[in-house]
């Protein structure tokens, strides 16, 4: 018998893709929160950074660390178990996509090159996650008999 038609095989697979999209996931999470943190702790070094001009005042900058933040939290159910609970992941990878275009759009209409860099965090961690939780739930339904 081929091996990737035994049903312990694909439960395997289904495991180690589930674990591969937990741990993009989580590396996806701790940018995200620490980019939060960044923005409402320090928001005046996180515009220098991004080479944005200054925030004056920085309540916007920290209201949207804020909630980052607060997006970050609400992943945590897809996080833990991404099979069952699929709305917090499949809103959270839309939702990359939608900044991220937002993000490039920004840079390229109003000028702020700095934003090009969070549209490319957001748009390679869109990316990696749409990719990871499409094969995550392949090799699901593939394990089941």
């Amino acid at each position: 018998m081929d091996q990737t038609l035994s049903l312990g095989w694909t439960q395997a697979e289904a495991r180690s893709r589930k674990d591969t999209y937990k741990r993009v996931l989580a590396v996806s999470l701790i940018v995200q929160a620490g980019l939060a943190l960044l923005a409402i702790l320090f928001p005046a070094t996180l515009s220098h950074l991004l080479g944005l001009p200054s925030a004056t005042p920085s309540g916007w900058l920290r209201a949207w660390g804020a909630t980052l933040l607060l997006v970050t939290l609400l992943y945590f159910p897809g996080y833990i178990d991404p099979v069952r609970v699929r709305w917090p992941n499949v809103i959270g990878i839309l939702g990359r996509v939608a900044t991220a275009l937002l993000f490039l759009l920004l840079a390229l209409g109003a000028g702020l090159r700095g934003l090009l860099w969070l549209a490319l965090i957001d748009g390679v961690f869109a990316a990696a996650l749409v990719v990871t939780y499409f094969r995550l739930f392949r090799a699901e339904l593939m394990s089941r008999p």
